[in-house]
């Protein structure tokens, strides 16, 4: 599937945007702050609902605005038929509601879904960003992120499973907050039969989430790890492994039942710590990807180079699994990344391309030009747009 026009309304620095794209190559260039990256995160919001570089929707309407909308025209990879998605948010402030009215509503051919969890799959995208070093540097949740946005967007029941459990946790969660709210903090009874009430459901839930958790943990390994061979030559080996409460031996050997039967014991066991720290402390809410390079760990122990090169394979591993589920490239979007890769690095990502209908945005447009000329043999098919203050204009190739 590929995009056939973006629109934009109030988002970011761009009141009204109506572009019509090649189902190639299209490179956005110009200075910084422009909107080239704009562009990008608005793609990238209809395929995950969420942007790649802020969790607050309210940051994305233009000043002044009260609420963004997104379009994208799509044509499948085979020219059957066309389509559209959509995302629109609102923040509630442009009429007598109140900001707790603040909604966002996803579109398939202008019909809204009354459950987000429905509209995942039906277009896929894979953006590579200077932002994708966080999955190295950064904390657990940058990595669970990771994983649900793969894994959301190949198996929208995965979703679906997912938010069932946030909400259970938030109810579990609550009644540790209002039993400590009060003066004393006593652990009572009652407090006690009413957390332990939610185990059962929350333990149902997560199971099957850390089950497709380590499932696909395992394919990332085997793909991230074959990139990262060749980026570095046969020189490192990149692990990649799940980490859970539970022993993984638990999830290879899969019994729901007795996988249900720990987490129920985890939780019993530990109600006195979650009620001191206000908060359930174990559970998916607290998962992680553990990466290390020949047995070190990468964020205190590998270079900026090994870094980066650790990030690269990860997405390229993203991009491996969605052709894999979905028989069909995903669209690229490479954000500004071609300056933060060496040659290296940059010829073993665009060896990846493939057919797939390719975004890029970047400052220096000969540069581009001729780095796509060396390495692609779309280069005569692609499309450049000068971004300048939020106006997009096409330029034709000399």
């Amino acid at each position: 599937m590929y995009i056939r026009s973006i629109e934009l309304e109030n988002f970011r620095n761009y009141r009204r945007l109506d572009l019509k794209v090649e189902p190639s190559v299209n490179v956005f260039y110009g200075a910084n702050a422009q909107g080239k990256t704009n562009i990008l995160e608005a793609i990238y919001i209809c395929t995950s609902t969420h942007s790649h570089r802020t969790s607050k929707d309210a940051e994305m309407v233009m000043h002044g605005e009260h609420g963004y909308k997104v379009k994208l025209k799509l044509t499948s990879s085979f020219n059957t038929y066309d389509e559209s998605v959509a995302v629109m948010y609102e923040d509630g402030q442009g009429s007598e509601l109140s900001t707790k009215n603040a909604r966002k509503v996803v579109l398939h051919d202008d019909v809204p879904y009354n459950k987000i969890s429905e509209y995942f799959g039906i277009f896929n995208a894979v953006i590579f960003a200077p932002e994708d070093l966080m999955l190295i540097k950064e904390g657990p949740s940058v990595r669970r992120k990771y994983l649900n946005i793969l894994l959301s967007s190949v198996k929208p029941s995965y979703y679906y499973e997912l938010s069932n459990y946030v909400r259970l946790l938030m109810n579990r969660n609550r009644i540790i907050k209002n039993a400590r709210s009060g003066n004393n903090k006593i652990l009572t009874d009652k407090v006690r039969e009413e957390m332990s009430i939610w185990h059962e459901p929350m333990a149902r839930s997560a199971a099957k989430i850390m089950r497709d958790r380590y499932l696909f943990s395992l394919r990332i390994d085997a793909f991230a790890k074959s990139h990262h061979e060749s980026i570095s030559h046969g020189s490192e080996t990149l692990y990649v492994k799940y980490k859970t409460c539970i022993p993984n031996e638990m999830l290879e050997d899969y019994d729901e039942n007795k996988v249900v039967e720990a987490l129920i014991r985890k939780w019993d066991n530990t109600i006195e710590d979650d009620f001191i720290h206000g908060t359930t402390n174990y559970g998916p809410q607290r998962d992680d990807l553990v990466m290390s390079l020949d047995g070190d760990g990468l964020r205190m122990f590998a270079s900026q180079g090994q870094q980066r090169s650790a990030a690269l394979s990860m997405k390229l591993a993203e991009l491996d699994i969605m052709r894999e589920e979905t028989n069909d490239s995903p669209v690229l979007l490479l954000d500004d990344v071609f300056g933060e890769l060496d040659a290296t690095r940059r010829r073993c990502l665009l060896s990846e391309i493939g057919d797939a209908q390719i975004f890029i945005t970047c400052t220096d447009k000969s540069f581009i030009e001729q780095e796509l000329a060396d390495s692609m043999e779309k280069a005569s098919k692609i499309a450049f747009f000068e971004v300048v203050d939020g106006n997009v204009s096409r330029v034709e190739n000399r």
